[in-house]
């Protein structure tokens, strides 16, 4: 399988195992993007995750990686978690020093970031 041409050419988007993503992220999907100082990040798992930080990590998960629960949040019925990113017990994550949205609809946990540089 291949990413769409230009899609992950400019790294905003790269589905698990496409590309230079490593295997272990088959069945993710994963996005970031930047606009001047403001950073934006997606992700979507491939089965329901209750465990915030391994939402935020993914396949790079670790056992002492940690989010801050900050608050529940409903948007048009749908629950969602936000949570705190902490660079220092989540090294490598692209979501590190962002507010993540995250919620579970089906068989797939989301997670929405977004921060100034």
């Amino acid at each position: 399988m291949r990413a769409p041409e230009g899609l992950s050419e400019t790294g905003a988007i790269s589905p698990g195992g496409v590309d230079d993503a490593a295997k272990s992220w088959r069945g993710w999907v994963v996005g970031s993007s930047y606009v001047g100082a403001d950073h934006l990040v997606i992700t979507a798992s491939p089965r329901p995750l209750r465990d915030y930080a391994k939402v935020v990590n993914g396949p790079a998960w670790y056992p002492k990686a940690r989010v801050k629960p900050l608050a529940w949040i409903t948007v048009a019925g749908t629950r969602m978690r936000a949570v705190l990113v902490p660079q220092a017990t989540n090294d490598g994550s692209a979501f590190a020093h962002h507010i993540v949205l995250i919620w579970t609809v089906g068989r797939h946990t989301y997670g929405l970031g977004f921060h100034n540089i």
